[in-house]
């Protein structure tokens, strides 16, 4: 049996570092409320579902949505145990996993079904799990159920579960060994216990440089996701790695933050965001300057934990983020500014003059006279007169 099941939680005691999301769930089961819970890989989503269960003396009913996709497969299995009775009246979980899965290629109203479900009566509680629930395609499941937020779990966090498991299975590794292990999780427990559990394989212990095998756990996440972890944490541990997974450079992340923070922040918050950003954008002119590379700690830690701690309070529900425009402007503009270098340059050939004194100088000029549709012979196509003409 691999650590991961083996020490699955059997207690919502037991989960690490969610108190706040586990106190909620437990709450909304009594109530028999159906909740959402989302959150990164790895969290304890799944576990808690079932410590909870475990501890209430519920039967677990748990289907797994990648699996599950069709409408008839979901009335069948949900639907009926829904409105069934527990086999010895204990009372019954239903858990729906891996719902980003359900609505495929072969999915034939899966989602539909389950929201018809939520509009009857429920006589047993109902759990859904999903990685990122923002998808347009979730909007009305998102409606009928109260979410609950998994965040990610901070490297502490991950490194008290590697040494309660390496003390039970004898495993002799420093705690800087473990936290390292935990810090290259990204978040993630179950993949800092299965690396755990791969470097200790035939072994007594694990050293510091046996990690070097493992390297760097390489995650994708949308930039939706890094954004979304910054606005709605106040943890700075939480948040330091938001964007290493991010395929961007830091130019284009601080773009994304610069336009999307004024729809989570207001007054004094909103200024401290931005505060943080112009003081990261400060670092970033003495790296052009100086080329002094050790300002990138400086500029990470600003644009992740500045920023997140710019607020008072995480605003409540949720913010669809927009693409920023930034770099659309941006491009326009050095497209424009391509174009007036590339006519200058053939301007310039003719008259003997330099690019540069060409655009400052001569072409403001020639601008006017071809507006007045009097032709030069400067070699230009009929796109680059008609650029003239029109700017």
């Amino acid at each position: 049996m691999s650590f991961t099941e083996k020490y699955r939680p059997g207690s919502l005691n037991e989960i690490e570092g969610q108190e706040s999301a586990v106190n909620q769930i437990s709450r909304l089961v009594k109530e028999r409320r159906p909740i959402l819970i989302y959150g990164p890989a790895g969290t304890g989503k799944t576990s808690a579902a079932i410590a909870l269960a475990n501890g209430l003396g519920f039967d677990v009913i748990e289907v797994n949505a990648s699996d599950t996709r069709n409408k008839d497969a979901i009335k069948e299995i949900v639907g009926n145990a829904a409105k069934q009775q527990s086999l010895f009246s204990s009372g019954k979980l239903i858990l729906v996993d891996e719902l980003d899965g359900i609505e495929g290629r072969e999915d034939r109203g899966g989602l539909t079904e389950l929201a018809s479900i939520l509009d009857e009566k429920q006589k047993h509680p109902i759990i859904f799990i999903a990685n990122d629930p923002w998808d347009s395609k979730f909007s009305t499941l998102r409606k009928k159920c109260t979410m609950v937020e998994f965040h990610h779990l901070n490297y502490l966090s991950i490194t008290s579960i590697l040494k309660k498991i390496a003390h039970r299975e004898n495993i002799d590794a420093e705690v800087e060994t473990l936290q390292d292990i935990a810090r290259r999780s990204a978040g993630d427990a179950r993949a800092a216990i299965n690396d755990m559990e791969s470097l200790s394989m035939g072994k007594k212990g694990i050293k510091k440089e046996d990690i070097e095998i493992i390297g760097t756990r390489e995650k994708e996440e949308s930039i939706f996701q890094a954004l979304r972890l910054v606005f709605k944490s106040k943890d700075p541990n939480e948040v330091l790695g938001a964007f290493n997974q991010v395929d961007m450079d830091m130019d284009e992340i601080i773009f994304w933050l610069d336009e999307n923070m004024p729809l989570e922040y207001r007054g004094e918050d909103l200024a401290k965001g931005y505060e943080a950003l112009s003081k990261a954008d400060v670092f970033k002119g003495r790296i052009r300057r100086w080329q002094y590379w050790r300002f990138l700690v400086y500029i990470s830690n600003l644009i992740t934990a500045g920023v997140a701690l710019a607020k008072k309070e995480k605003s409540p529900g949720f913010v669809g983020y927009k693409r920023t425009s930034r770099i659309l402007k941006m491009w326009m503009a050095k497209q424009k500014n391509q174009k007036r270098k590339a006519i200058a340059e053939k301007i310039g050939k003719n008259i003997h003059c330099s690019k540069n004194k060409t655009v400052r100088d001569v072409l403001p000029f020639v601008k006017e006279i071809y507006k007045n549709k009097v032709k030069l012979n400067f070699e230009l196509d009929e796109d680059e007169i008609e650029w003239l003409r029109n700017k």
